[in-house]
């Protein structure tokens, strides 16, 4: 059955067999992708608001999973939005997470989402093929990968208007998504070295092989910044849970968005006392169970998407500025021979969004770095110069 589809892939172990063909099979015609966008997140971020980007981005996903569930389905994270992959038969219960999702996000934080669901078919009819991959990241974390151009020119489509109406999707109040799993309860996470970076790489037309041409960005990079290990950003000794009330309020806001001012106050503060009990039980060590926090927090830097691969390469890194100066004097000189284009965003640190399926093995985090991190980053790509194509 194509619902089964995702789950069947075979994964790869390690990030750059991600730049084998053999490593993807093209999404089934009978496949959708949704994808959403926050329009003007360049503006947002510079107001402040890149942690809220970063939550509606990931609550997309929450919804759409849940949605989903109990079948596996491919999705990724690109800072300012998502690309999720859904059988046929969820599209209508997607749509409807998506429409709240989008009045969600205009009355709970001021940001326009643009979202749509489209037929795998179409976008492989006028575009290139869509192809999906999986890599074990960890013992409980598979995570997707996607090649082929379909989704990168769904996005481009969707934030240029040219999308057919019929596939757009428009806010609906009345939509109630389910966000279960979603959480944003840590501060933000102080670089282990100098700086985190978060770098995107894009190949042009002008590449013979891209995926040869992502191997060796994939491969220098690892030469530059060492291993997972060096170059992880986000580290256990980093982590500490967010206890004032402000930090909490953005899952607070997403998961009471519909309720009246007394009931979010009761949400909200039914939600600080379990992160306050949750930092006891950390700051104690205290197994409850089957759980205790040591192993938790071990399982957390393992679970990070710190890299990734859409059709771009996305990286989160922490290193130093020498470190990043010889990544981007490489990267430029394959700009400069036309292959590549690129953008880079400097932080001090990084911010984390959560999903939680299981405490214990199955919780998924998405990082990205501070102060704008994938956005700011597509912005600088956007901002270099084109080479012909």
């Amino acid at each position: 059955m194509t619902s089964d589809f995702y789950a069947a892939i075979p994964a790869v172990d390690g990030f750059e067999e991600l730049s084998e063909p053999g490593a993807y099979r093209p999404a089934p015609d009978d496949w959708w992708i949704a994808c959403a966008d926050i329009a003007g997140s360049t503006r947002a971020i510079t107001e402040g608001k890149y942690k809220a980007v970063n939550t509606v981005g990931v609550a997309a996903i929450a919804a759409l999973r849940n949605v989903a569930k109990p079948h596996d389905v491919p999705y990724v994270f690109g800072g300012d939005g998502a690309v999720v992959l859904l059988p046929a038969h969820l599209v209508d219960r997607a749509r409807t997470a998506l429409a709240g999702t989008v009045a969600m996000a205009a009355r709970g934080f001021g940001l326009e989402l643009r979202a749509a669901v489209v037929p795998v078919s179409y976008a492989r009819d006028v575009s290139t093929d869509i192809l999906v991959a999986r890599q074990r990241v960890s013992s409980d974390y598979v995570q997707a990968a996607l090649f082929g151009g379909g989704a990168e020119w769904v996005e481009e489509q969707l934030k240029s208007g040219t999308l057919p109406e019929d596939f757009l999707v428009h806010a609906d109040p009345d939509a109630d998504p389910d966000y279960r799993g979603l959480e944003c309860r840590w501060k933000e996470i102080p670089s282990p070295a100098d700086e985190t970076v978060a770098v995107i790489v894009e190949t042009t037309r002008t590449a013979d092989d891209p995926l040869a041409l992502f191997r060796s960005v994939m491969t220098r990079t690892r030469e530059i910044y060492g291993d997972d290990s060096q170059c992880r950003p986000v580290t256990a000794a980093g982590l500490a849970v967010a206890l004032v009330g402000r930090e909490q309020r953005h899952e607070a806001t997403v998961k009471g968005w519909r309720l009246g001012m007394v009931q979010r106050w009761g949400r909200a503060a039914r939600q600080r006392a379990v992160v306050a009990f949750g930092w006891l039980l950390m700051v104690f060590g205290v197994r409850v169970g089957d759980f205790d926090w040591p192993s938790y927090q071990t399982e957390l830097v393992a679970n990070t998407d710190f890299r990734k691969f859409d059709g771009a390469l996305r990286f989160v890194l922490s290193g130093s500025a020498a470190q990043r100066a010889a990544l981007e004097g490489y990267l430029s000189e394959l700009a400069d021979r036309g292959f590549v284009r690129f953008g880079v965003h400097v932080a001090r640190g990084a911010l984390m969004t959560c999903l939680i399926d299981q405490r214990q093995g199955a919780h998924f985090h998405f990082v990205d770095a501070a102060g704008g991190g994938y956005a700011a980053a597509a912005a600088a790509l956007k901002g270099q110069h084109r080479p012909t194509e």
